[in-house]
């Protein structure tokens, strides 16, 4: 048994879970429930791919979150990792075999609700939609999905419970979505960028907070997404608020964006396989 054996039996395990097909089944729903409202507000399917974005970026994550965190923890708690590492198997190979898993259940969700959603949008909008631009999207979202299933499932194998594997997803949560988007009115990175400010008695510029706010692969995620609509920007108040297209600083450019969302897939995954490798499986 390798690591593509292990990915296959926890994907055949998994997709037969009631969570993963409700982690599916719901956010397709709620995708295509996004288009369908709102064809008769827009002519044009790009302007609810940005409300769509928005949706995936503040809420997919918790989507994503049942998925993976008890990924491994789960196993170890139940003891069937014991047998599965029994067998001539690397604990590298069990690792990014879960993870490999895992992201494809996250895929396939992303997959089929931006399908469902090109066919909502070919069937009731007044412009027909582009094809380039619901595949750019899909795109930037799986680069999205991964960096969020790539801290989870870290999270899984450095947790040696299952309640500190569902804190320690929560966490992240709450901490790269609703702490880096200001959802608190008190304490989010905004004020903590102020109270640094007064603390050291320095000026945090504009350009040096537009770089620190892009760090969480949620707000990166949104940025990446804006040659989605490209050639589009002056159609929507929406577009010219969020987006900078004629920009040459390094925070508005997309790849620079793409980049930070990969490398917290790298960083998250090599954090926990290491953590990983060093702990007890008992």
């Amino acid at each position: 048994m390798r690591l593509a054996t292990i990915a296959r039996d926890d994907f055949t395990n998994a997709r037969r879970s009631s969570i993963v097909l409700a982690v599916i089944g719901v956010f397709t729903v709620l995708v295509a429930m996004i288009f369908a409202s709102e064809y008769g507000i827009y002519d044009e399917p790009y302007r609810t791919l940005f409300d769509v974005s928005a949706f995936v970026s503040f809420v997919f994550p918790l989507f994503l979150a049942p998925l993976a965190y008890l990924s491994i923890a789960g196993d170890r708690m139940d003891g069937t990792i014991k047998y599965v590492m029994g067998l001539p198997n690397s604990r590298a190979e069990y690792f990014f075999g879960k993870f490999v898993s895992r992201l494809s259940v996250a895929t396939a969700a992303v997959v089929l609700g931006m399908f469902v959603s090109f066919v909502i949008a070919f069937a009731t909008y007044v412009q027909a939609p582009s094809v380039e631009r619901f595949a750019v999207f899909t795109g930037v979202t799986l680069a999205y999905t991964v960096s969020f299933v790539s801290i989870f499932v870290a999270i899984s194998a450095a947790a040696s419970s299952r309640s500190r594997a569902m804190f320690g997803a929560l966490g992240a949560y709450f901490l790269f979505v609703v702490f880096w988007f200001g959802f608190f009115p008190v304490i989010n990175l905004g004020t903590i960028l102020d109270t640094v400010e007064s603390l050291l008695g320095v000026t945090i510029s504009d350009n040096t907070r537009s770089y620190v706010q892009l760090l969480s692969p949620a707000t990166a995620y949104l940025q990446s997404t804006e040659p989605v609509y490209a050639g589009v920007f002056d159609q929507y108040q929406s577009f010219q608020m969020n987006f900078q297209p004629g920009s040459d600083k390094l925070h508005d450019q997309t790849w620079f964006a793409v980049l930070v969302m990969l490398a917290w897939s790298a960083v998250s995954l090599a954090v926990g396989y290491l953590s990983f490798r060093r702990s007890e499986l008992g």
